[in-house]
């Protein structure tokens, strides 16, 4: 099943989210929870037992980091899963061993993702083909070395990303080199062979900017050749838009991580920038929404918050600006993720997110998951009341944009816009909703009438259907009137409205 604008994806660091003991020596001697560069043991497993916790998130899709085997170091392990050893193994750490597969089998990722299709949950599996682990036995034509990766695959070791963005060596790990036809060849068999034997259905391509040109076209030829319906979800971590949608338009990829999107969210919600970042008064195109057709399809675009690489959680980047006041974070984060859930793309949570969890870079943006905040249906415990507010709104938030289309399909329409203030209307047949977002610290001191009759960038059917309607709060239902084609709409310092028609 392809990855869809009606989608919510969540992601986890396997290892970070939960795990069930698991008794091989050889494993339990990795795990070190004190450590935060060591195995922590999460597992397949640990997901399989939280999965009644997605669904009463309303997660639809969940991605996991990559599941190869791993170069594990003295200091530090790839319990995150970017240091692969053997491209075609599970590592033993993830899965406990059920006596029936081969260590490493592919099968054991396969009874995770028919468990989480069971509940009605997509699975997007992280790949990795730009490098290896650090002292890969490839490198040095080892003996020991259970893949067929020589020294030949590699490009010329000790080239720096600024002299060569696809040959230079990301964090100093081994680059592979992907102009190579053996090495194409072998990472898209390895891939299939994933596809075909786990029912994945989309990957999240790693590091996508530091790919070979070469590559994609093996990758678009061969692998959506065979399996058209796989979503390929691609990670190129810059921030500027006509970089970004190059890879949308010319190498196959169906999704990207909007982080231009992403920096602007954070510039709006945390550094109070103008909500004009969004979009421009008067329509003068400076505004990033504004930018869309830069994209083949901008609807594809995965919105998000915060990840794994970013340099802090966004709670943490809240509360360095509200120094440590968690009712203003708390409140600066429910908006930001209203926002989130109620424009176009698809939207991704980080694990923990929907808590407030805290931690600045890596490794602290990727501590574990506290599941000793939940209580045994998977509610937050009355004492942690920040985070119970924030987990409650977000569920509330997916349910939203589950039930209603406009916020998955609907076409958007900016109805006014100001420094602090932001509505637009979105829309698909006759799923119609407005949304407001007031940024600022201070209440509005009066209202603003929106003029939807007589909006030129309506059709007629929409500002009719509008002219005299009955508008219903979808987050606190209320009811708000529109006469005579007009809206009237005041907000409280750092808050929003969601209103559609009542009854439609």
């Amino acid at each position: 099943m392809a990855i869809t604008r009606k989608d919510i994806i969540y992601f986890i660091i396997t290892d970070r989210f939960y795990g069930i003991e698991n008794q091989k020596p050889e494993v339990k001697q990795k795990i070190n929870k004190d450590n935060p560069f060591f195995y922590h043991g999460g597992n397949f497993d640990g997901i399989i037992e939280k999965i009644p916790y997605l669904k009463n998130l309303g997660i639809t899709a969940l991605w996991i980091t990559p599941v190869y085997r791993q170069i594990d170091l003295e200091t530090a392990h790839g319990y995150h899963g970017y240091w692969a050893l053997d491209f075609n193994a599970v590592n033993p750490v993830l899965y406990i061993d059920n006596g029936h597969y081969l260590p490493g089998s592919k099968y054991y990722l396969r009874d995770l993702v028919d468990r989480l299709h069971m509940n009605g949950i997509k699975l997007i599996l992280d790949v990795v083909v730009n490098h290896t682990g650090y002292r890969h036995p490839g490198i040095f034509d080892s003996l020991d070395n259970p893949t067929p990766i020589c020294s030949s695959w590699f490009n010329r070791m000790n080239i720096s990303l600024e002299t060569s963005e696809t040959e230079g060596q990301l964090s100093g790990l081994p680059d592979m080199d992907l102009d190579l036809p053996d090495v194409c060849d072998y990472h898209t068999e390895t891939i299939l062979s994933w596809l075909r034997e786990t029912g994945v259905d989309g990957i999240r391509m790693d590091t996508v900017k530091h790919v070979e040109r070469n590559f994609w076209t093996y990758f678009k030829t061969q692998v959506k050749g065979q399996f058209p319906g796989v979503t390929l979800l691609g990670e190129v971590l810059v921030f500027d838009i006509d970089n970004l949608s190059q890879y949308q338009k010319y190498d196959a990829i169906d999704q990207l991580f909007d982080f231009p999107m992403q920096n602007a969210i954070k510039n709006v919600f945390v550094y109070d920038h103008g909500m004009t970042d969004f979009i421009s008064p008067y329509n003068i195109g400076t505004g990033i929404l504004e930018r869309d057709r830069s994209y083949s399809n901008h609807n594809q675009l995965v919105t998000l918050l915060d990840n794994h690489d970013l340099s802090a959680r966004f709670m943490t980047w809240i509360l360095d600006r509200q120094a440590g006041d968690y009712r203003k974070a708390t409140d600066v984060m429910k908006l930001t993720l209203t926002f989130l859930f109620t424009i176009r793309g698809i939207p991704q949570i980080y694990y923990g997110t929907e808590l407030g969890l805290e931690g600045h870079s890596d490794p602290d943006n990727r501590r574990d998951f506290p599941w000793e905040k939940l209580n045994a249906d998977y509610e937050v415990k009355t004492e942690y009341s920040h985070e119970k507010e924030i987990y409650d709104h977000t569920r509330k938030m997916i349910s939203i944009r589950r039930s209603n289309d406009a916020l998955s399909s609907g076409y958007f329409v900016c109805l006014y816009v100001d420094y602090f203030l932001m509505i637009f209307l979105r829309y698909v047949e006759d799923n119609i909703v407005i949304a407001g977002f007031h940024n600022g610290w201070l209440d509005m001191p009066s209202e603003v009438i929106i003029d939807i009759g007589h909006n030129p960038d309506l059709p007629r059917r929409i500002r009719e259907k509008l002219s005299d309607a009955t508008l219903v709060s979808l987050l606190d239902n209320q009811l708000h009137p529109i006469r005579e084609g007009k809206l009237k709409i005041r907000l409280g310092k750092k808050s929003a409205i969601i209103l559609t028609i009542k009854n439609q």
